[in-house]
């Protein structure tokens, strides 16, 4: 989704309030907006969608936002929330997947959560599926394609990052075919507040090491969730992983490095999941912040 600007009166509508309550909240800082050369009131739906996770309010017309109709946030019990997914995701209905993300999202569940108790089990049991021959290959492919165009819609309901917010990038190394779950750790940090980017899957370490060395990130991230030969894998981790600047931090994680890998290897942290992944960002970015105020 393109970044759309909302009048005080389109907001209030969307949410059920008078335009004169949207004004003043705006007015006493409770939400972020812009005015234009004219001193008109312009409300991001970002910035809307922030408001809401952290209030009593909800949406009451969210097609007046771009958004999927009959959202209703915080109505869902995860459990039929993912079996109505991987439902949607086989059948190719984006719409009703959106719906899912948008309720759960708009509901205050993080990105984190979303990912390990929505979309993680939900392709658990499409590829239960696909090996079982209930589900073809086209389906199990367009489920990834359409979860991660459907998370960069969602991201757009994030609220940009300061530019002074540390920075952080990552992704998928050479033979690893999987943009899902790097998708999803550009995700969390961006919620946290980071200046982060995926950039993508199927990446020499040779490159990413040049990445590495352009935009000098405060963490660097590496998602495995396949590995063709250990040995090669290994030895060329080893030459990226000495190549970074000392002051970067290497994140891992993924189903592939399994703990015989993970032995012979040298990182910051390992991830089982998101939800431990957003605790150590969320720590490092709290200490990047006291670090930019000593100074």
């Amino acid at each position: 989704m393109k970044a759309v600007k909302l009048t005080p009166k389109r907001v209030a509508k969307a949410i059920g309030v008078s335009e004169s309550s949207m004004k003043r909240w705006c007015d006493r800082g409770l939400i972020d907006f812009q005015k234009t050369a004219g001193g008109h009131r312009r409300i991001s739906r970002a910035s809307l969608v922030e408001f809401l996770r952290k209030s009593d309010h909800s949406l009451v017309n969210s097609e007046l936002l771009g958004l999927p109709g009959d959202i209703q946030p915080g109505s869902r019990d995860i459990d039929p929330a993912r079996r109505e997914y991987v439902s949607a995701l086989q059948q190719g209905d984006d719409q009703r997947a959106a719906k899912i993300l948008y309720e759960l999202f708009l509901g205050g569940m993080s990105i984190a959560e979303i990912g390990d108790r929505l979309i993680a089990p939900a392709f658990h049991e499409i590829g239960f599926r696909w090996e079982h021959a209930s589900m073809e290959i086209y389906q199990e492919r367009r489920a990834c394609e359409m979860t991660i165009r459907l998370l960069g819609e969602l991201r757009s309901l994030i609220p940009e990052p300061s530019a002074e917010a540390p920075l952080a990038i990552g992704g998928a190394p050479e033979r690893d075919p999987y943009a899902l779950p790097t998708t999803l750790v550009d995700l969390v940090l961006r919620e946290l507040g980071w200046r982060s980017q995926s950039l993508g899957a199927l990446l020499p370490f040779s490159t990413l090491a040049q990445a590495a060395r352009d935009q000098q990130p405060r963490l660097f991230w590496l998602s495995v969730s396949s590995i063709d030969d250990k040995s090669t894998f290994l030895q060329r981790y080893a030459e990226f992983r000495s190549s970074l600047n000392h002051d970067t931090l290497l994140a891992v994680g993924g189903r592939a490095l399994t703990d015989d890998v993970r032995q012979q290897m040298q990182f910051m942290s390992y991830s089982d999941n998101l939800q431990q992944f957003q605790s150590l960002a969320s720590s490092l970015v709290a200490a990047a912040t006291l670090e930019d105020r000593v100074r």
